[in-house]
């Protein structure tokens, strides 16, 4: 009587069965590996296009802010998506325009930022430019409208106003609106004297990225920055510094 050995066959199953374990374990590691990538890198590039969206959003805001306060319109309204992020206003900024030979005579305003916010980024409308900051960084997407040079400075100080009950603002979208409180810019005589050579002081959270700015305008010599306050001397024959007051509503 002849016994058929198994013990070939066994092996081969046994091979069969584990070959089949480690395929379907490849496969299941595989899928959620690019899953989780795919999710991951999916959800960043949604939050770069919100951020993109929100410049763009404030970009159109600061054009319709320069037909207020440059052209004379008496109001402008825009209409900005927050798609998740939040609006509202900052703690305000002083800007403080002086004769440096005799500080006394000098224009100082506080305004109001715009403030959008979406996790640790910020876009910021302040004084007519556009800061975006993250992380402790700032940087200055817009410039502000000063016109700066040796021969004729000119430096227009956009004094923006909020109610003092706004909340902070989220959603999907809502609607800005800027109304001039006064329509023609009034200098300061005094200041605007031909020959005065002028300081000017920035008192901001994001004074690094004024810093950034005013080192292109005039040079990093004329400044200094103790963190919250940027001082910058102007070396200009003649001087004019209009203020426009505006008034901002978010519905």
């Amino acid at each position: 009587m002849r016994t058929r050995s198994t013990v070939g066959s066994d092996d081969r199953a046994v091979s069969d069965v584990v070959g089949y374990v480690l395929i379907f374990s490849l496969i299941t590691i595989s899928v959620g590996l690019i899953t989780v990538g795919g999710f991951s890198t999916l959800q960043d590039r949604q939050d770069a296009e919100r951020i993109n969206n929100a410049e763009r959003a404030f970009d159109v805001f600061a054009a319709n802010m320069e037909d207020v306060y440059r052209d004379g319109a008496p109001s402008r309204a825009t209409e900005m998506r927050l798609s998740g992020g939040t609006l509202r206003y900052g703690e305000p900024v002083t800007i403080t325009i002086a004769n440096t030979a005799n500080p006394d005579i000098s224009t100082t305003v506080q305004t109001t930022p715009l403030v959008y916010a979406d996790g640790r980024t910020e876009i910021i409308y302040v004084a007519g430019a556009v800061i975006r900051s993250e992380r402790g960084a700032a940087v200055m997407l817009r410039e502000p409208p000063f016109e700066i040079t040796a021969d004729s400075t000119v430096v227009p100080i956009i004094a923006m106003t909020a109610p003092s009950n706004q909340p902070t603002i989220s959603g999907e979208a809502t609607r800005i609106r800027a109304e001039s409180t006064r329509r023609n810019p009034i200098p300061n005589p005094d200041l605007s004297a031909d020959g005065n050579d002028i300081t000017i002081t920035v008192e901001s959270p994001r004074s690094g990225a004024w810093e950034r700015y005013f080192e292109q305008q005039v040079g990093s010599e004329n400044f200094k920055n103790s963190g919250q306050s940027l001082e910058v001397k102007v070396e200009t024959d003649r001087i004019s510094t209009p203020i426009s007051r505006i008034d901002l509503h978010i519905r």
